[in-house]
């Protein structure tokens, strides 16, 4: 998080005057003061730009100073301070830093105040960082998803090897392209008591400041307590509107894979009408199981493409490249290797996805050390009637890592072709792109 701008200038004689700053309160000391304009001199030969990263007292502070100007107009200095502890995208903020520094010290003196303050929302509007609530009885598989999901875990492990459950309210913060999201998970067998609760805090821990709560049941305890599950979902609701908070409920129906699939969408329809009837609630159908885990990522795309312009411009691409082929599918993971977004063809075979992903999890860190290695691009594995291919799309500082493109139509060479039209799409938006950027 920004907690503060300024600008100042340095006068050999009167030292530090601060020429603009925002908040208005913001507690500048004398000895950072000292610390910056210090640093910036220790260096005699004057270049053009000059920017450092300095650590303070738990803060993180930015320092720029155009150095090929201090002959003629002395020291003129602007910092921007962040909270040390959060998590940022460092990259992304210091190249918005630098511009505005830049346009901000070539400015007239009677501009510069008009020029800061229009320009300081760059730094200082809505915040990226977005908090999601899940919560639902024992054992419907909130921590798994979460797992799955968030962290990259192999779906099949999980489905042989279930976790513990969890106790509390469990914290978790994830970098997710332009966002940051703190991810809590509730413990199932303490939901009545959060929900039931008037003062105690950990439903104000839990409710307070949350963009998104999402409501997890699974069909076995529909069908054996759906009164249950209906109750529930009113008690979220008027929790939400006695304390006025802001958050967004959404229902996940989990474990469809559990429903025949001759009557599961039959059955999915009847339960969607009963729950509407008594709240209008968006309602996603999810499953970890194999030929379904696909419904689970996209029920998240969707619920954070609302705060993520990054995964709006990714979804887009994969999208369009795939649009014109048959029994394709395309996914970008994140540095947890993750799937953030993914595109498939009306046709795809979801079978295959389940033996794709066992697959691409094996080879996960072999691809990583022949990458960092070997300097090798992309890994293709070829069968008869079936073509993988795991490309590194080496933007780590935009939290990208592969690039896995997957076709039972595509030869090798037409699927490689298609990744450099994708990587092209990639560049412009991340490198060409200031709003993305």
């Amino acid at each position: 998080m920004v907690k503060g701008i300024v600008f100042f200038s340095w006068d050999i004689r009167m030292g530090a005057t601060l020429e603009l700053q925002y908040p208005l309160d913001l507690n500048l000391t004398d000895d950072l003061i000292n610390k910056i304009y210090m640093t910036h001199s220790y260096e005699e030969e004057y270049k053009k730009d000059e920017i450092i990263e300095i650590s303070y007292n738990h803060q993180l502070i930015l320092s720029f100073c155009d150095k090929a100007k201090v002959n003629e107009v002395g020291y003129e200095i602007v910092i921007i301070i962040l909270d040390e502890k959060e998590k940022i995208d460092l990259y992304k903020l210091k190249s918005q830093f630098i511009e505005f520094s830049r346009a901000l010290l070539q400015k007239a003196k009677s501009e510069r105040k008009k020029y800061f303050i229009e320009k300081i929302n760059i730094f200082l509007g809505e915040s990226s960082s977005k908090k999601l609530l899940v919560i639902g009885r024992a054992g419907t598989g909130k921590t798994t998803v979460k797992k799955i999901v968030f962290e990259g875990n192999d779906p099949n492990d999980l489905l042989s090897n279930p976790l513990e459950p969890t106790r509390g309210i469990l914290p978790s913060v994830y970098s997710w392209l332009d966002l940051e999201l703190g991810l809590f998970d509730s413990s199932g067998q303490e939901l009545s008591d959060l929900l039931e609760s008037k003062v105690d805090n950990d439903q104000i821990l839990a409710f307070e400041n949350t963009d998104i709560i999402i409501y997890l049941f699974d069909y076995p305890t529909w069908v054996s307590n759906s009164q249950l599950i209906m109750d529930d979902i009113q008690k979220v609701l008027a929790i939400i509107k006695e304390k006025s908070y802001t958050a967004k409920l959404i229902v996940f129906f989990h474990k469809i894979d559990l429903i025949k699939i001759e009557s599961r969408r039959e059955i999915l329809e009847e339960i969607t009408n009963t729950i509407k009837k008594k709240s209008d609630v968006p309602i996603y159908y999810t499953s970890i199981y194999p030929n379904l885990i696909y419904s689970l990522y996209n029920a998240f795309y969707e619920l954070l493409s609302s705060f993520s312009k990054e995964t709006v411009y990714l979804k887009n691409i994969l999208d369009n490249s795939i649009r014109d082929f048959s029994k394709t599918m395309f996914f970008i993971t994140n540095l947890n290797d993750s799937i953030i977004v993914q595109s498939m063809s009306k046709d795809f075979n979801t079978v295959m996805i389940n033996h794709s992903h066992k697959l691409i999890t094996q080879l996960n860190k072999t691809f990583e050390n022949m990458v960092n290695n070997d300097r090798i691009e992309h890994l293709i594995l070829s069968s008869f009637n079936f073509n993988i291919i795991m490309n590194s799309l080496n933007y780590q500082k935009f939290g990208l890592k592969n690039l896995i493109c997957l076709s039972e139509t595509l030869s090798a060479n037409k699927l490689i072709w298609t990744i450099g039209q994708i990587r092209l799409h990639l560049k412009n938006v991340y490198y060409l792109n200031k709003n993305v950027v």
